[in-house]
């Protein structure tokens, strides 16, 4: 099986349980702005953690659903947020406009505070069977995530003031980028009862898809359109920030991001997994998609 095919078996599940996890909430006009952006992008994180968790020999997926859509309300408050006019000024967003363009500033800050708040509390309410310890255990590498996006968009901001080194580059996208993709894996392991040590081996490895995502995203900046990514991609040589192709020329950092993926895909080969085939297509999808 291959991602496509996962990702046509699984998505509509998970657009399902995303749409009933913000069906609480009471205030319209803030439901219609959680509810804004998700559902239309590719839910790579969502769809990653499954993956992982069958990689892991873990067979009903299905039942994991409700357990992995927080990565994607997690992930939609960080675009919400990296858009304001105070960060990226992004109007576009997932081919749609960025939610503080369709409603208002305010509303769009209040959005991405609920989303990362509802996330924690599909975690803590749901009742799926899932044992104390593992339901703690998503709820702390959730949280530290969060915590790590939020000190990337700062190294962000203050690398608009200056150029990074490589190093300063790669250890920003371990945090903005990368803290939620170890994230993802992390919670696959979770939910499949790896013990700590395997757990720790994926969040090491989603860290690395993380930067091969990213480092994909900032070549893609250049070569694709706004209407071919769905979202504002002038904004980073407006900033003048650093990315890969500014370190490493075009060329220089599609050689690192073949290396960083053969790097990936040795690990994922070396770890002894029982169905790896889905979770190598999508790291691959990480750094070769078109959007």
């Amino acid at each position: 099986m291959n991602f496509q095919e996962f990702s046509a078996e699984h998505r509509a599940a998970l657009e399902e349980t995303l749409r009933s996890q913000l069906g609480p909430v009471s205030v319209p006009l803030l439901q219609q702005a959680m509810g804004h952006l998700l559902g239309l992008g590719k839910l790579f994180r969502p769809l990653m953690a499954l993956a992982v968790a069958r990689a892991c020999g873990q067979d009903d997926i299905g039942k994991l659903v409700p357990w992995v859509t927080p990565l994607e309300l997690i992930h939609t408050f960080t675009l919400i947020h990296d858009d304001l006019p105070c960060m990226d000024d992004a109007s576009l967003r997932r081919g749609v406009p960025a939610v503080h363009i369709q409603f208002d500033e305010a509303l769009a800050v209040l959005a991405g505070d609920a989303l990362a708040n509802y996330a924690y509390l599909q975690l803590a309410r749901n009742d799926n069977g899932l044992d104390a310890a593992r339901r703690m255990a998503l709820v702390e590498s959730a949280a530290r995530a969060t915590h790590l996006v939020v000190e990337g968009q700062v190294l962000d901001l203050e690398g608009e003031r200056r150029e990074l080194s490589l190093d300063e580059l790669k250890e920003l996208h371990r945090r903005k980028t990368g803290a939620l993709f170890s994230t993802t894996c992390e919670f696959g392991a979770i939910l499949a009862g790896c013990d700590a040590d395997v757990v720790s081996q994926f969040g090491r490895l989603g860290s690395e898809i993380g930067l091969a995502f990213q480092i994909r995203d900032d070549l893609l900046s250049l070569t694709s359109t706004d209407s071919e990514m769905g979202k504002t991609l002038a904004t980073d040589i407006e900033k003048n920030k650093s990315t890969f192709p500014r370190l490493l020329s075009v060329d220089g950092a599609e050689q690192y991001l073949e290396d960083v993926l053969r790097g990936v895909d040795d690990s994922i080969n070396s770890m002894g997994l029982v169905q790896p085939d889905v979770l190598r297509d999508i790291a691959a999808a990480a750094g070769h998609r078109s959007h």
